[in-house]
């Protein structure tokens, strides 16, 4: 029997999304939602599907979900999706509030049911490629910045962009974070749109964040100092620089490109199989709080200080 899936939100992750959803055998696509009705019905109709405009009408129809919908919207629809056993994948960031995301984790768990949040960047493979490399890091910095595209602005900076990378270096120190500086500004938006953070952890790590979504150019880059050695980690461009220096020798570089891999379908796939097999997703609902948890702490670090 086929996996029932369901697609709620057709923005532009949604799209993409459903692009990928119909390229698998093992799955059965019973309706699209999106509250535009038109939208809806646009994306179903080449595809022979049912559309909606109310996601209640596919309660207890459908066996998983992605929800592509704004961030505020999450909890709502996530919860009911989990009180009817619905398997869920939700975009990040998981929710807008902790203790939302914290109530979606219990549900979950109650029911025996997948929570995956679709951070992508851990699929990205030249970060897939170092991570098992990476054993105590000293110093992290990331960079992320794009053009203004007007899209997520019911969210700021730092839970659209810099969150990403919250979640990535999370996911390389797994410490407790001991100290937070911040700073960002509003320019296009009434929110953050430039936004950057030191993080110290307890284990004397630091993580230096910039992120900017009014930038000239696109950039996505996580470098990480480790001893002797360094990670350059192109994440837009799938390019790994690896660095070392052996006492009284010089610097070795290598340098070198890392094969594509479809991010989205991947992470689909994972989804299919977390439910097929009831294991745990690589990235769960517990590392969408943790991200959510920090990105929160640095938001309230930059009100706190903003002239």
């Amino acid at each position: 029997m086929p996996i029932k899936m369901a697609l709620v939100g057709c923005g532009h992750m949604g799209k993409i999304h459903l692009q990928k959803l119909s390229s698998f055998d093992e799955i059965q696509i019973v309706g699209i939602v999106d509250v535009d009705t038109k939208r809806a019905n646009d994306l179903a109709q080449p595809i022979n599907v049912p559309a909606f405009n109310n996601y209640k009408k596919l309660l207890g129809n459908v066996d998983g979900v992605i929800i592509a919908t704004p961030t505020e919207t999450h909890y709502q629809i996530a919860k009911d999706f989990l009180k009817s056993r619905t398997h869920i994948l939700l975009e990040k960031p998981i929710t807008s509030r902790q203790d939302q995301a914290q109530e979606l984790i219990d549900l979950a768990q109650a029911r025996q049911l997948i929570l995956q949040v679709g951070f992508l960047e851990r699929f990205n493979p030249a970060f897939s490629k170092i991570l098992p490399i990476i054993k105590k890091p000293l110093l992290i910095e990331s960079r992320r910045s794009s053009e203004f595209t007007g899209r997520s602005t019911d969210i700021d900076v730092v839970l659209d962009l810099m969150i990403h990378d919250i979640d990535l270096i999370l996911s390389i120190v797994r410490e407790d974070v001991c100290d937070i500086r911040a700073q960002g500004v509003s320019f296009i938006t009434d929110k953050l749109d430039m936004a950057s953070a030191r993080i110290e952890f307890s284990n004397g790590c630091i993580a230096d964040l910039n992120a900017s979504r009014i930038s000239s150019k696109k950039e996505r880059t996580l470098t990480v100092f480790e001893g002797n050695q360094i990670f350059f980690i192109d994440l837009l461009n799938r390019r790994v620089v690896y660095s070392a220096k052996e006492q009284n020798k010089d610097i070795d570089t290598e340098e070198y490109t890392v094969d594509p891999i479809d991010a989205v379908k991947y992470e689909i796939s994972l989804f299919i199989q977390s439910i097929l097999t009831g294991t745990a997703p690589i990235v769960r609902g517990e590392d969408g709080l943790r991200a959510l948890t920090l990105a929160d702490q640095v938001k309230q670090h930059i009100a706190e200080n903003r002239l």
